[in-house]
Parts: structure tokens; C-alpha cells; sequence
């Protein structure tokens, strides 16, 4: 249920200059201190007029062991013709580095590779970025970013709406597109707008993601904004379906009317073997505890998020009963929501330049805007927005691979 959140202090996307003697030593730590900690080294081991070979050196300073990381080497016009401990994209211009084995680097340790290229004297390669991620957590599927946009809906109802009510918070609307008059969209309700005393930023910002032009910049296999649209429509109108449902048959398995407190996250709480988790207290309105009833019952308002049958069974949403932060007696629900979505947070914590999840990192302050990244096809790029182009997308900062 999602990768790790870990906050970072700089970003830097380092360019360096050409060598072209026998034994130098390219240390991109020394040529810029905004990193994201660790340094790279590129060492050539022979150097002649028309070959080289070069070992990279990676250090780890996660604080923790890793078994990921990759590095960016431009090699220009050369052509390399070996490549020893690593995977290479290309064997010309710009090529992405990756483990050739699941080998598990520890704190302070280093990756290191060889590889081999021939080329004139007047090209040799330049690390342009590197980063390492933490493997503390494992990965989990996205499904182009649904399943975990969803349960992101559901951190954002819990923290700016104070509730899971789908049916009276949000509402089906129709947007009209040139190329579909009749596009279906879920936004705030007037009854959940009235509930938004801060104006839900991160709610209005999930919900715009349903937004088609979204594709224009970021890849469909990434995420797609309609299936999203989609989706939350029909989620919207099986939650609809189960609450009448229950009302007609099954009224004593209503969810029950409540107020939700955040009192953990993010924490791993190894469920699924995925993390980390926001936790959410549930009580009653006047402050009590749920009952057992009560609290199984709660989970019939988050078919719209596809917990349980009803929904899709998103693995991003769990139901914990002591585990988590959770006081004694007390019901919390958990809630796994994919990386980006809730912090300007990466997968990167080691490097010159982070990776993000579905290339995008939530930064209404566009604190990381216009810094180096490196996007999920493994290209160069640069933390922009989209937002005088898109306004549903503002608040959000994208990683765009350069020209």
C-alpha cells in the first residue's frame, strides 16, 4: 500500500565539465551542496584516444540499506560496448544505470559499476544525476494511480471534512468537453463545501485530477484522469446503491453519524506489506466511542474509497482496531494514499535528484518548483506547473523531462 514519504531539504541537477586525463575523479558532491545527501564519484581506470573505461561509485545515505538506485551518465556521441554490476537504457547520449541485482547496499555503503565505451578524446562521460530510494517499504500496484487516488480521497474527506459521507459531501456533475459534451465529473457538494471552512485545498486538488487535459503532459499509463472520472462516478453511485440498500433492508448496518480525528501518520503499520498509513479516530458526534457494531458498520461508508466488496477492495484501505497509534477502546480506520498526493514529499531521500510517484508532487507553496528531477521513464527533468494552463492542477508541481 504505497512507497515511503520522506521529506528532503534541496534538490540539484549537476552538470559536469569534460576530463580527459588517465586517472581523474568526478565528484559531483564537491560541485554543488544542494543534495539530497551521498555522493556520486566517477573514476577512469583507462583513458586513450579512442576508448575509456570508467568506475561510478554510489554512496548511501539513506540511514538505512537499499537494494534501488539509479544513475544518469551522459556519454554523448560515444558508444559503449561494455557494462559490468548494472543495466543500461541506451549505450549512447544520456544513459540510465540501474542494479543488475537485488544487492542490498547498507548505510554508508556504496554501488558501484564499470562500464566501457569508445569515443573520440574529445567526449567522456558526465554523471548528470543519480539518486537512491528506500526499499523500507515495499511498492504496491497503482492501476494508472485509481486505487491510490481513491484512498487519498478519503484521507482528505477525513482531515478537511471531518467525515466519510460521499453521498451528501460530493456530488456527480457534468463538464462539458468539445470532444464529450457529456463528461462526467464528482465535486464537492454545497453540503461538502459548507463543511470546508479552509476551502478543502487538497480535497479541490484531488478532484481535479479527473481533469482530461492532464494527459497532455503526463502519460496515461502513469495516470489517466478519465478512468478516474470514471471510476469515482461509479463508485459514487454504488455507494448510493448500498446505503438504499441498507435502508430499505439492513438499516441496523447503516454507518453510523461520526466525527474523524487524525492521531497517527504516516506510520508503517505492515499491513499488506505495504505502508505507510494515516490513522483516523472515529467517534461518535458528542465525543463517545463507537460501538463494535458501530464500527463495523463505518466501513459501508467507504465503498465510494473501494474498501470491501461493495467497492473494488482497495488494498490502500484498512481497517485497524489497536494498531497505529490507536487509543485504547477506541475505532481507527486506516488509510494508505499513494506518495505526492498529501505532502511535496519522494521516494528519494539520497542523490542529486528525486524520483516521484506518477511524476508529481502536491507543493502549493512551489517550494520544488523548477528544481531536477528524474521522471519515471528515467529522462532529466524539471519540477513545473501546469496551473495557468490547467487550473484544476494547481497546487501541483509535475516532473517534465527536458528538451
Amino acid at each position: 500500500m504505497y512507497k515511503h514519504i520522506s521529506t528532503f531539504a534541496g534538490i540539484g541537477l549537476l552538470a559536469l565539465g569534460c576530463a580527459t586525463g588517465t586517472s581523474i575523479e568526478e565528484n559531483i558532491a564537491a560541485q554543488d551542496q544542494a543534495l539530497l545527501g551521498g555522493t556520486a564519484t566517477l573514476t577512469y581506470t583507462s583513458n586513450t584516444a579512442t576508448n575509456y573505461c570508467v568506475n561510478v561509485a554510489l554512496t548511501n545515505a539513506l540511514g538505512s540499506a537499499t537494494t534501488r538506485w539509479q544513475a544518469i551518465v551522459d556519454v554523448g556521441t560515444g558508444s559503449i560496448t561494455s557494462v559490468s554490476n548494472a543495466l543500461k537504457s541506451a549505450a549512447t547520449g544520456k544513459v540510465t544505470f540501474t542494479p543488475a541485482s537485488a544487492t542490498s547496499i547498507p548505510d554508508g555503503g556504496t554501488a558501484t559499476f564499470s562500464f566501457c565505451a569508445n569515443a573520440g578524446s574529445s567526449v567522456r562521460p558526465v554523471i548528470k544525476a543519480w539518486n537512491m530510494e528506500s526499499n523500507a517499504y515495499a511498492s504496491c500496484p497503482t492501476n494508472s494511480g485509481l486505487l491510490p487516488t481513491k484512498a487519498s480521497l478519503a484521507v482528505v474527506a477525513a482531515a478537511e471534512l471531518g467525515r466519510w459521507d460521499p453521498t451528501h459531501d460530493f456530488v456527480v456533475v457534468r463538464r462539458y468537453l468539445a470532444n464529450n459534451p457529456n463528461y462526467m465529473m464528482i465535486d464537492l457538494s454545497s453540503t461538502g463545501k459548507a463543511r470546508c471552512a479552509s476551502g478543502c485545498p487538497n480535497t479541490v486538488a484531488l478532484l481535479g485530477q479527473q481533469d482530461p487535459s492532464i494527459s497532455s503532459f503526463i502519460s496515461n499509463t502513469l495516470f489517466d484522469p478519465q478512468m478516474l472520472a470514471t471510476e469515482l462516478v461509479a463508485s459514487f453511485n454504488r455507494q448510493q446503491s448500498k446505503l438504499d440498500d441498507l435502508a430499505r433492508n439492513n438499516p441496523g448496518q447503516l454507518p453510523p453519524a461520526h466525527k474523524l480525528t487524525m492521531v497517527a501518520g504516516p506510520t508503517n503499520l505492515g499491513i499488506g506489506a505495504c505502508g505507510p498509513h494515516y490513522v483516523f479516530q472515529a467517534d461518535n458526534l458528542d465525543g463517545s466511542a463507537l460501538s463494535a457494531t458501530q464500527a463495523a458498520n463505518l466501513g459501508n461508508a467507504l465503498c465510494f474509497n473501494g474498501y470491501g466488496s461493495c467497492g473494488s477492495n482497495n488494498p490502500y484501505v484498512n481497517f485497524v482496531q489497536t494498531a497505529g497509534g490507536c487509543p485504547s477502546g477506541r475505532t481507527c480506520v486506516a488509510v494508505d494514499p499513494t506518495d505526492g498526493d498529501n505532502g511535496s514529499s519522494s521516494t528519494t531521500t539520497a542523490g542529486s535528484a528525486p524520483s516521484y510517484p506518477m511524476n508529481r508532487a502536491y507543493d502549493p507553496a512551489n517550494t520544488l518548483l523548477n528544481t531536477a528531477c528524474i521522471t519515471s521513464t528515467s529522462k532529466l527533468g524539471t519540477m513545473l506547473s501546469k496551473c495557468a494552463a490547467s487550473p484544476s492542477t494547481c497546487g501541483y508541481l509535475y516532473c517534465i523531462a527536458n528538451p
